[in-house]
């Protein structure tokens, strides 16, 4: 039996579907492969072996850590709001906040120049 013949038909009754969402078309530069072909399982070299290797024995033994500091930036942001367009004149770019940072880290950095030690030896 053809579809549209198994489909219930529609009473009055029924609220009106809402327009389905339009199909995403796919991007120019995205290959266009039969759905069993869209993933391919290549073997690794021996190079790209030993790198994976490499990458996580490096991932087991060191200690993976992310800090999180708050910080107050209320003064660079007015000195950046001050200066941005005078700074914009005179060199031809916009006024970032990386400088403040930079100049905080160097403050830092000369301040307590142990943060920046290497442990070599025992």
């Amino acid at each position: 039996m053809p579809k549209a013949e198994t489909l219930p038909k529609e009473t009055p009754k029924e609220k009106p579907k809402a327009p389905s969402p339009p199909q995403s078309k796919p991007s120019a530069t995205e290959p266009q492969l039969p759905p069993k072909e869209r993933e391919r399982r290549v073997p690794m070299t021996r190079l790209r072996k030993r790198v994976a290797t490499r990458l996580k024995d490096s991932q087991n033994t060191f200690a993976m850590l992310t800090t999180f500091n708050e910080v107050d930036m209320t003064n660079l942001m007015k000195l950046r709001s001050d200066y941005k367009d005078a700074f914009v004149e005179k060199h031809g770019v916009k006024l970032g906040l990386m400088s403040g940072f930079i100049k905080a880290a160097v403050s830092g950095l000369q301040n307590q120049p142990i943060i920046n030690a290497v442990i070599d030896g025992d």
